[in-house]
């Protein structure tokens, strides 16, 4: 009986996986990854046509996520174990190999007399994903081609793992860029409906969920949620308002519990409310939007794909925004304009010096990580590492913000006292100096001051050393303080090229002498020499009381 093997020459062979494995093992774009990794398997085996599908495990079923050769009508998104080839390797946790149509529970309409082979994906020690491989009648899959394929699925299951990683980072940068983009909106001043709609855009295009809600409540009938904003395929289908009772559905759940709904199979849920003439989708995740004990709305998505702790934890930020938001527009009607500009110009400030300065050294990260990890593995790891760093600093920052936009007879929850300033000094700048660049702290007679003070000094920090590893490219930077008997001087210097005479005064550069100039102090731009650059600042002493 014919069969589809491996070429005689084994080592050949072998020689040709290595060479297939170093030609895709940079490609960190996921799709695209797999789509190459099935054609070549099945080209390389001989096969007729192949199939890649991923482990999802908050769902215990084997997606499909790629293909070689196979009708689409063919193809099921999703198989639960045992069912068709992939979900037989799921079941069995080995590999598969005979004809189809022995399987259990074949899930396609395949030829008579087709052989298959299916092979685990294994990373770290867990399945990952199934390769499927077919050859048609009267040819069949002996043996040799179920060690190619193993061969060939361990080495391609580094080059997943690295692309899901990769795919891992972007998601995360995504999330922090729809975070600042919603809070850059509640800053802006439109009216309530036009900000929703912004937001409801902003979700739907950074995050690309295909439904979005954000209901409010009725302010003359606070039993009732009213649905005119909405976003991606609902804000397309559906052109009119809706009035749904909190009594009713997940998104009524969340504003009456006051607590996030995530339900990753709608259909198992009998709270669900499907909108006539649309497709029911897989996953929902309802975020009510609360100010204080107040519930104002919800923030509700929908999608295709599970939502996970990522999802909801961002989410979580920007439906925090938008209920300050609501809040202030609704004051906006009642506030001089005056009171209104000096409030956006303060938060503006906030945004900029707090998180818009990690999130440009993680976009810095973001743009060098895919070089880094091709040409070192390690250096691409040590990125990573860095930019977690960054996104917990960045969410704790955003955090500090919302309380602090918060009103004082708001209640918060309880948190830890606040760490000294060499400290969070050290752990804020040492997360965006790049490893390139060497970084000398020297605050060791460092004596507390009020807070509002510290924060100064701290913003000061950081925004002088963004802009130094964005603009100057230096090779070192150093942080110094110095007390006299009435004053503090910090210098913080580096030694790159410097800023020109003409260069124009930024909203970074201005921020900083607002913020020292409102507590009595100055700030002092100095050219080092031969090159570099000197910040200087300087603030009157507010010593912290003992406690």
């Amino acid at each position: 009986m014919p069969t589809a093997s491996s070429n005689p020459d084994v080592h050949q062979q072998f020689a040709l996986i290595s060479r297939m494995i170093e030609e895709i093992s940079g490609e960190l774009a996921l799709e695209p990854l797999l789509a190459d990794m099935v054609e070549r398997a099945c080209r390389l085996i001989g096969a007729d046509d192949g199939v890649i599908g991923l482990y999802v495990p908050e769902r215990d079923v084997i997606r499909t996520a790629a293909s070689y050769n196979i009708p689409a009508h063919e193809l099921r998104d999703e198989l639960r174990r045992g069912e068709g080839l992939t979900g037989r390797v799921l079941e069995l946790d080995s590999p598969v190999r005979g004809y189809y149509h022995d399987l259990p529970h074949p899930s396609r309409n395949a030829p008579d007399g087709m052989h298959n082979i299916g092979m685990p994906i294994r990373a770290h020690g867990r399945m990952i994903g199934v390769f499927g491989i077919s050859a048609y009648a009267p040819r069949v899959l002996d043996a040799g081609a179920q060690e190619l394929l193993a061969l060939f699925a361990r080495h391609a299951a580094v080059a997943i793992d690295n692309a899901q990683r990769y795919s891992a980072e972007q998601r995360r940068a995504s999330r922090f860029a729809l975070i600042a983009r919603v809070a850059a909106l509640s800053a802006s001043g439109p009216d309530l409906d036009t900000l929703l709609q912004q937001a409801a855009d902003a979700i739907h295009d950074t995050l690309e969920y295909p439904n979005v809600d954000i209901p409010l409540l009725d302010p003359q009938d606070p039993d009732t949620l009213v649905i005119r904003i909405r976003g991606g395929n609902y804000k397309r289908l559906i052109r009119h308002e809706d009035r749904l009772p909190v009594g009713t559905g997940i998104m009524g759940a969340a504003v009456r519990e006051r607590r996030m709904q995530l339900v990753n199979d709608v259909a198992a849920d009998p709270r669900y409310v499907t909108p006539p003439g649309v497709r029911p989708p897989l996953a929902e995740l309802a975020i009510p939007i609360v100010y204080g004990d107040q519930a104002l709305g919800v923030l509700n998505v929908e999608g295709d794909r599970v939502f996970d702790e990522l999802d909801c934890s961002s989410l979580e930020i920007v439906a925090e925004h938008l209920g300050i938001a609501i809040v202030n527009a609704r004051l906006y009607e009642n506030a001089t304009a005056a009171a209104v500009l000096e409030e956006r110009q303060r938060l503006a400030r906030d945004l900029h010096d707090n998180v818009t300065q990690i999130l440009s050294s993680m976009s810095l990260i973001t743009q060098s990580l895919a070089e880094a990890w091709h040409r070192d593995p390690v250096e691409g790891q040590r990125r990573v590492q860095r930019l977690g760093e960054l996104s917990r600093l960045a969410f704790a920052e955003m955090r500090g913000l919302l309380h602090e936009l918060s009103p004082r007879d708001v209640p918060r929850s309880p948190v830890a006292r606040r760490s000294s300033f060499p400290h969070q000094l050290q752990q804020l700048v040492s997360a965006m100096v790049p490893d390139s660049i060497q970084l000398h702290i020297n605050v060791s007679g460092f004596q507390a001051q009020a807070k509002m003070h510290e924060e100064t000094l701290l913003r000061i920090c950081q925004e002088a050393v963004s802009n130094a590893v964005r603009h100057a490219s230096p090779s070192s930077i150093q942080i110094e303080t110095a007390f006299s008997s009435s004053g503090i001087r910090l210098s913080i210097s580096d030694d790159g090229r410097g800023i020109s005479h003409a260069a124009h005064e930024g909203m970074g550069l201005s921020n900083m002498r607002e913020r020292l100039s409102e507590l009595g102090g100055q700030l002092h731009i100095v050219q080092r020499q031969p090159r570099g650059t000197q910040i200087l600042a300087y603030l009157p002493r507010f010593d912290q009381a003992s406690p």
